[in-house]
């Protein structure tokens, strides 16, 4: 017989009360059992103290559960007297603060239980390892359970249920599986202990029933109410004088569009002059006040300063959209939609002037004679260009017409051109003109997309030197005249190449929302959030140096990590040299070989043969093990640990090393790495792969004995293809390596993480990717000579380091 069974209780410490609090409409604990209702069993029990009893039998009834009281602090004497008096064989557990539980994946917990059981070795307990805290249940073996209770007279095991079991395993068989990837969120939390979780909760609700989302929620439904209300976006737009409406505009659009899937929230300095410009339905989302915290801040600020910037990031990482102020560098992500001067602060992440909003009107071909013109210059006409140029035009007998922010409806000019109040959708009627005439701005850009002729006059001496960089007929500050203009409408000069008729748009509002998805981190070697120098931008990542211990390292990737498995291993690495991961086996085999003998050398030189440490290895990040297997030959007894389930696998059956599925540091699921303690671990390019190294480093320095080796490969910032094109080096530097190392600076950040450095040893020597080699005969004198020089100055692609514990085997450090 299979029970749910929900256990809860009305005197919670940190939140009284918390089963019975509305959750939009219905008490908590009412929606967790309708939640779990829906989870396929023979029966469905609510387990309670006494006290608790008369205020969840109507709940309970009402969702079909049948509630059985027991001890208030002896929970799992609870279960044991569901099991006596139902005969349940077969316990779904969960909890009563948990709304947000993966039906679901409480259903396949119920499945996969029961395969196991039939197999030789029948778990006692089983979950999912990775679903976000407080989306998970346990599947537990009824007879266990009662055995368990016998056996411990820990008030620990009596008040969690689970530790009974799974603190036991020498005489249980507890086992964890890593969830499918579509429930597998180990960073979020949905359950309910505080009064902060109660508000989330509250928020998370609410998202759903507006949504009319029905019950049982799924993975995906849940996630994306708790993306909303847990990471606010806020948007910052310029709201000076003379700098446009354009700012905040555009802001509005990215806000409307994005506010069904993000809590969106507008920051205006002046919201007096400015909130009239915002809709009705998005005026309950302007602030007047930053917030402590959010996810993201998308700054279209025109120009902020540095002490502005550095406020911004104190929130949140800063997407800033054509930032031009001196806090320009210290963005965590610039996208550049109208392309900027090239050496102006620094160059952008991404330009592409098609995240402008593209007319879809344009003419067939760009016109050889003028006799219509348009001129147009911004929201605001700061510079009161527009009607002088009107005149001009109109002397040089064009059909002008010129756009006025200050007036409405059409009139005639004394001079004869046409002027007109702001248009809407001005982009899809450029196409009917021959000429634009127009400032550097969005303008210019939708007019090359429609077809037209573009000239632009400069209210700036700024404002003409981008005109000119980016390929634009400009007339300098000051320069408007009939002989200016006549003599560059003569001209019959190519339009820029920047953007033109058969330039698709890119949405603007999908690229912000992909980059708010994305991820940014601190300095994963020391966690320090201080301030640092952007080393790197592409379009995908941005990568900086920490000011505190000197890591290079991605701060901001703009799409969420990607997953290691079988694909990785043969497609991806193919793709990358040319054979599958298992047909280079040999040849990773023998560099394992050469890496074994500095191990054993360094092994011999710090263990004396009377201490009789036993030669142990863990390999981290093994993939299909051929350094474990070389570890072997070398008479080591190897264990290896992966992410990926297909490689362990093969690990074990293939080449008959132990081996476990585990996202290291996290503890392995079958616990294969629990008690163990090992002479050296190893990753080979392996460590820039963590975004966090400080828990990477902690269990390393647990699970080695002191004095115990730690060895590792990784990519080098001094090798020869970062000194001689570095910015080739940075960009194709794979988005998934999070540090890449100097081994100048390895032995202090060792030092730092309890490890003394022994030796640093320079590999991938690459004599081609030396200036002027690229064409060089391998093994001719340049070629060698070239070698020489890698090897004798360390300029390797690569390196290895080898450091010991810090410490003396006399330590017990477990």
């Amino acid at each position: 017989m299979i029970a749910v069974v929900v256990q809860a209780r009305l005197n919670s410490t940190r939140l009284p009360r918390k089963a019975l609090l509305d959750l939009a409409g219905k008490p908590l604990l009412l929606r967790v059992l309708e939640n779990l209702s829906h989870v396929p069993a023979d029966l469905y029990v609510l387990a309670c103290d006494e006290s608790s009893l008369p205020h969840f039998e109507p709940l309970a009834a009402q969702a079909g559960f049948t509630c059985i009281a027991g001890p208030a602090d002896d929970v799992l004497e609870r279960f044991c007297i569901v099991i006596r008096k139902t005969g349940a064989d077969v316990i779904l557990r969960a909890t009563g603060d948990n709304p947000f539980l993966f039906a679901d994946a409480a259903a396949a917990s119920l499945a996969r239980f029961r395969e196991l059981q039939d197999g030789d070795d029948p778990p006692d307990y089983f979950t999912w390892s990775g679903l976000p805290h407080g989306s998970g249940v346990e599947v537990l073996n009824g007879k266990s359970i009662l055995h368990a209770a016998a056996l411990t007279d820990s008030s620990f095991d009596h008040e969690h249920v689970g530790p009974a079991l799974y603190r036991h395993r020498d005489r249980f068989r507890c086992l964890y599986e890593q969830a499918p990837e579509a429930w597998f969120y180990p960073g979020i939390r949905t359950t309910v202990d505080t009064r902060e979780d109660y508000e989330r909760a509250v928020n998370m609700q609410k998202y759903l029933n507006d949504r009319s989302v029905p019950a049982p929620y799924g993975p995906e439904a849940v996630i994306r109410s708790w993306h909303y209300v847990s990471r606010p976006i806020v948007f910052i737009p310029c709201t000076a004088g003379g700098n446009g409406t354009g700012h905040i505009a555009r802001t509005v659009d990215l806000m409307d569009r994005m506010s069904r899937d993000w809590l969106t929230l507008l920051y205006l300095e002046n919201p007096d002059d400015s909130s009239r410009r915002i809709p009705d339905h998005l005026q309950h989302t302007v602030i007047q006040k930053l917030p402590d915290r959010a996810h993201r801040i998308v700054l279209d600020n025109f120009r902020t300063p540095k002490g502005d910037m550095a406020r911004f990031r104190a929130i949140a990482p800063v997407i800033a959209l054509d930032e031009g102020g001196s806090g320009r560098s210290r963005a965590d992500y610039l996208l550049d939609i109208i392309p900027g001067l090239f050496g102006e602060g620094e160059r952008a992440n991404r330009t592409d002037p098609r995240l402008i909003p593209l007319p879809t009107a344009r003419k067939e071909r760009i016109p050889e004679i003028v006799k219509t013109a348009l001129v147009v210059a911004g929201g605001e006409n700061a510079a009161r260009l527009a009607h002088p140029a009107g005149r001009i035009l109109t002397l040089l007998d064009y059909d002008v017409t010129v756009i006025d922010p200050d007036v409405r409806g059409i009139s005639v000019s004394p001079e004869g051109y046409t002027i007109s109040g702001p248009v809407p959708n001005l982009r899809e009627r450029l196409c009917h003109y021959d000429l634009v005439v127009t400032h550097y701005g969005f303008t210019a850009f939708e007019a090359l997309a429609a077809g037209c002729r573009v000239v632009l006059f400069s209210p700036t001496r700024y404002h003409y030197w981008l005109s000119v960089r980016h390929g634009f007929q400009a007339i300098p500050p000051g320069g408007l005249s009939s002989l200016a203009l006549s003599r560059l409408l003569e001209r019959r000069v190519p339009p820029p190449s920047i953007l033109g008729l058969r330039s698709e748009s890119q949405d603007l509002c999908e690229t912000v929302a992909t980059l708010c998805g994305g991820v940014s981190s601190h300095c994963p070697l020391c966690g320090s959030p201080k301030a640092r120098r952007v080393v790197a931008r592409h379009e995908d990542r941005t990568v900086t140096r920490c000011s505190s211990c000197g890591m290079a390292y991605i701060s901001f990737l703009g799409f969420k990590p990607r997953a290691y498995g079988k694909a990785y291993f043969f497609e991806e690495y193919r793709n990358q040299y040319g054979r599958t991961y298992l047909e280079d086996f040999q040849s990773i085999k023998e560099q394992g070989s050469r890496r074994m003998k500095r191990i054993d050398a360094l092994h011999e030189s710090v263990f004396s043969p009377a201490s009789k440490v036993p030669k142990t290895l863990l390999d981290i990040g093994c993939a299909y093990g051929p350094f474990l297997d070389a570890a072997r030959d070398a008479a080591w007894l190897p264990t290896g640990t992966d992410i990926s389930p297909e490689a362990v696998e093969y690990v074990r059956s293939a080449l008959g090393i132990p081996a476990a599925v585990s996202a290291f540091p996290a503890p392995d699921p079958e616990g294969v790495l629990e008690s163990a303690r090992f002479s050296a671990v190893t990753l080979w390019y392996v460590i820039e792969h963590f975004m966090d190294l400080s828990p990477v480093f902690e269990r390393i320095r647990k699970l080695l004995i002191p004095g115990g080796i730690l060895a590792f490969s990784t990519p080098s910032e001094r090798g020869i293809s970062a000194l001689a094109r570095p910015s080739s080096f940075w960009e194709r530097s794979p988005s998934d390596h999070w540090t890449v190392w100097n081994p100048r600076r390895a032995r202090k950040q060792l030092a730092a993480k309890g490890f003394r450095v022994v030796s640093v040893v320079s590999t991938g020597h690459h004599p081609e990717r030396f200036p002027f080699m690229e064409k060089a005969k391998p093994g001719g004198i340049p070629w060698r000579l070239c070698l020489w020089m890698s090897r004798v100055f360390s300029l390797g692609d690569t390196f290895e380091v080898y450091a010991t514990k810090n410490g003396v085997l006399s330590e017990d450090v477990q």
